[in-house]
């Protein structure tokens, strides 16, 4: 292994699909019992007693965040984990979909071999980037752009080219989509055009009798 960096590979079986559930960067492998997962003892040790928090719009901050992908790899010396080939991570109601998800971990401190337990959660998680055909789902909203990235620093969701924003019949269009996590509010700007349909209320009138 390269003194340099360490990176883990992991791929998606035939005999099944790998999960990787995030309460704290758990990596649980299903139907591939044979491979040999040297960062995995790691990983579930800062999970062990791990708090979620929320980091999709309109996600659970109490749930953990579930992500399944064809590849994952994980580089230990920049704390990055590259998740490739139909990406989904789910969060209670809320639900991302892209083609490349890159999560970037919080530096390890002077000393620590990756097994410490005291600090876990998505709180190790400082920056999530999302690119490729990027859709995020909450509820009855849908908001779709070319890449999508959450900044921990100002938890905030940001989505940026041919961004759009539908709920119902209802469409935003926009350069540029910013959702607060703190205050769930959604803000879109750039050269801005919406589409709002009105209610149809009306009963439909009664056939003529010949």
């Amino acid at each position: 292994m390269s003194s340099i960096m360490r990176r883990i590979t992991l791929i998606e079986g035939q005999a099944g699909s790998r999960r990787v559930l995030l309460p704290g960067l758990l990596v649980c492998v299903a139907s591939l019992a044979s491979m040999a997962i040297p960062v995995a003892p790691a990983l579930a040790a800062k999970a062990a007693g791990a708090s979620s928090g929320r980091v999709l719009p309109g996600g659970n901050a109490d749930q953990p965040v579930n992500i399944e992908a064809s590849k994952l790899d994980y580089f230990d010396k920049e704390q990055k984990l590259i998740y490739t080939g139909n990406v989904v991570a789910t969060q209670g109601d809320a639900r991302l979909k892209t083609n490349t998800l890159t999560i970037y971990l919080n530096p390890k401190e002077s000393g620590d071999s990756g097994t410490s337990q005291s600090s876990a959660g998505t709180d190790q998680v400082r920056r999530m980037e999302a690119s490729g055909s990027v859709i995020l789902t909450s509820k009855d909203q849908i908001g779709t752009g070319d890449k999508g990235v959450y900044e921990k620093a100002e938890n905030k969701v940001t989505l940026t080219g041919n961004v759009t924003l539908t709920q119902g019949p209802n469409v935003t269009k926009g350069d540029k989509l910013v959702y607060d996590l703190n205050t769930s509010q959604a803000v879109v700007t750039g050269r801005v055009r919406s589409l709002f349909l009105p209610s149809d209320n009306k009963k439909s009138a009664p056939s003529k009798t010949q």
